[in-house]
């Protein structure tokens, strides 16, 4: 055989599988993107409708990886792999917390050691909680500007499904968070504090009322924390409150976790005590949860009974009881009320 028949036949095995292995990449890319539009469609709802957001913040742990894993095969995981990325964000930050009050109690009991150990433990959680929701920010981020053709918050474009507006919202909350747990961690994961700048312009492009006021609210926090940010804006805590009455009347009390945040970071106790009053009094009979998200209603009473913990601990060494939210230690109650509260034991 010459050797321009052996380049021949070279070449031609070398087509003929390149066109093989071409034609199984494409068939593996369907699949995948057949399994996330499956996903989007009809398990995303239901997890959305669930209000146990420790479960699903345990899947988020479990299935972001096999989620992420549909990347390499040439699908876009981003509007599943944000939800996910948002609930593992959940677990990291209530393991922060849960070290944190360790720190409250242990400094309040002058163990130095223990104190030390529970600060280091609490910076290495929140490193946790600021890298997961940063990695669903950035790939919200990603497939905004690639889709658009536009800097992320620079315009609005034009959302035409709920899935599409819910991710924006998902990714917007996931970019602030992730600022936020990476200051608590000491600046672990370099998170770029100009998210704070692009959420408040970018929330500007949602709905307020069909997102039960938590675009308002969500900007009203950041004119809060950032300076200048407020100028020429109504005044941030009108705006939470407003924000907190929408998102009562239609059942997703998000705006008051956000609320509680804003007065959380004021240090001002009465903001902070109106703050879960507030929250606690939104939920009755006549006020339902919004069956459709469920979910994000349970991740805001995670947040805000953090929130309370935090407040009761730094004060009186143990977190909230059950009725923490709407009378706290040193409000008008009987003395055995008070024993009652602090040992255990029924009224």
């Amino acid at each position: 055989m010459s050797g321009v028949q052996k380049i021949c036949q070279g070449m031609a095995a070398i087509t003929i599988a390149t066109t093989l292995l071409s034609g199984c990449s494409q068939v593996v890319k369907t699949g995948a993107n057949v399994a996330l539009g499956f996903t989007e469609k009809h398990i995303v709802p239901p997890i959305l409708a669930m209000d146990d957001a420790e479960m699903v913040c345990n899947s988020g742990n479990s299935l972001t990886p096999a989620v992420m894993a549909a990347k390499d095969m040439g699908a876009d995981p981003t509007r599943v792999a944000v939800l996910m990325y948002s609930a593992a964000g959940v677990c990291a930050e209530q393991q922060a917390l849960q070290s944190e009050l360790r720190y409250l109690r242990a400094s309040k009991a002058n163990q130095v050691t223990e104190a030390q150990d529970a600060r280091i433990e609490q910076k290495h959680w929140a490193a946790l909680a600021a890298q997961r929701q940063y990695a669903g920010y950035q790939l919200f981020q990603n497939r905004y500007e690639k889709k658009y053709r536009a800097a992320l918050g620079e315009s609005c474009p034009k959302m035409n499904s709920d899935i599409e507006q819910t991710v924006y919202l998902l990714g917007m909350l996931s970019g602030l968070q992730a600022m936020t747990n990476d200051i608590n961690s000491g600046g672990a994961v370099n998170v770029p504090k100009d998210i704070a700048a692009v959420v408040e312009r970018g929330m500007a492009c949602l709905n307020n009322e069909k997102f039960w006021g938590a675009p308002n609210a969500a900007r009203a926090v950041i004119w809060t924390l950032l300076p200048g940010a407020g100028e020429g804006k109504p005044d941030p805590y009108q705006t939470l409150k407003q924000s907190a009455l929408l998102g009562e009347q239609k059942g997703v009390r998000l705006p008051h976790a956000m609320y509680a945040v804003a007065a959380q970071a004021s240090g001002d106790d009465a903001k902070i005590r109106d703050a879960l009053k507030t929250f606690a009094q939104a939920r009755s009979d006549e006020k339902p949860v919004n069956p459709q998200f469920k979910l994000i209603d349970s991740m805001a009473e995670i947040m805000v009974k953090g929130i309370a913990d935090r407040y009761w601990t730094e004060h009186t060494g143990v977190r909230a009881a059950d009725d923490g939210m709407e009378r706290f230690w040193d409000e008008s109650a009987s003395s055995s009320d008070l024993d009652a509260l602090f040992d255990g034991k029924p009224e």
